[in-house]
């Protein structure tokens, strides 16, 4: 296995690099197109991916490297491999409101178990190496519920519905890309319920962060936490928590919905 504090340095210094080149393209008269399954492609996606790419295989020439960039169908995944989503969140880059990120992530055994999330617009870095601070117990009312500012669905409409039906009191905040899970890391969010598809590269990393601070992800197909390397690369609905406190209190409420509206 590898020794990830041992690389961390590196790793964070690869994942600056390719954030300080986004920068440099987000600041720029910039262009994008769209790819085959409709969702935008920039300069951007396609520079992060090379740098990071190029850099783990320096880094750890051994070890199989998978990114949104250049994932294929029938992919063979090894036990050990890094997942990489080079810029999460492109429709925010392209709307220039500084909610995308860099994710890196380490797969092993179908889990993520390591991970780095990078906003670019200020360097600021989540790593599953992080040392969160003890926090007290507190309330958890209203709940701080995180959603996405481009993918609003019917669905997150009639959860909102269900819990205002249920006498749940709750305050929204909108992020975008795996700033999401990141919100809940900082404690500006309780949970983030996630009914649309995501990728598995866009939640691996901040997957592994959020457990080095206490909280989890689950999946609302099976109630279990989220498995990777999966042969369709589509993650099941979900939903992720600040910390055991907040799963224990409303856990059973998102089951109630599940069962019954979806």
């Amino acid at each position: 296995m590898l020794d990830f504090k041992k690389l961390l340095p590196e790793l964070i210094d690869l994942s600056s690099e390719a954030s300080n080149t986004i920068m440099d393209i987000y600041n720029s008269d910039f262009s994008h197109e769209n790819k085959d399954d409709g969702s935008p492609l920039t300069l951007a996606d396609e520079s992060s991916n090379k740098i990071i790419i190029d850099g783990l295989k320096e880094i750890t020439p051994q070890i199989q490297a998978i990114s949104e960039e250049n994932f294929k169908d029938n992919i063979s995944y090894e036990d050990s491999y890094w997942l990489i989503d080079p810029l999460d969140g492109t429709k925010e880059f392209i709307n220039r409101n500084g909610n995308f990120s860099v994710n890196i992530a380490f797969i092993h055994e179908k889990r993520s178990i390591f991970g780095i999330v990078q906003r670019p617009t200020d360097l600021k870095v989540w790593t599953s190496l992080d040392k969160a601070s003890p926090v007290k117990p507190e309330g958890t009312s209203p709940l701080r519920i995180v959603m996405s500012r481009s993918h609003k669905r019917e669905t997150d409409t009639m959860f909102l519905q269900f819990l205002q039906d249920s006498k749940i009191d709750y305050e929204l905040v909108e992020k975008g890309s795996s700033l999401k899970i990141c919100a809940l890391c900082d404690h500006e969010a309780d949970i983030y319920p996630r009914f649309g598809p995501t990728s598995e590269w866009d939640i691996a990393a901040a997957d592994a962060v959020l457990e080095s601070y206490e909280g989890s992800i689950f999946s609302l197909e099976d109630f279990e936490k989220l498995k990777y390397s999966k042969k369709n690369i589509l993650n099941p609905p979900f939903i992720a928590y600040r910390n055991e406190l907040i799963r224990e209190v409303y856990s059973q409420k998102v089951e109630d919905f599940v069962k019954k509206l979806l």
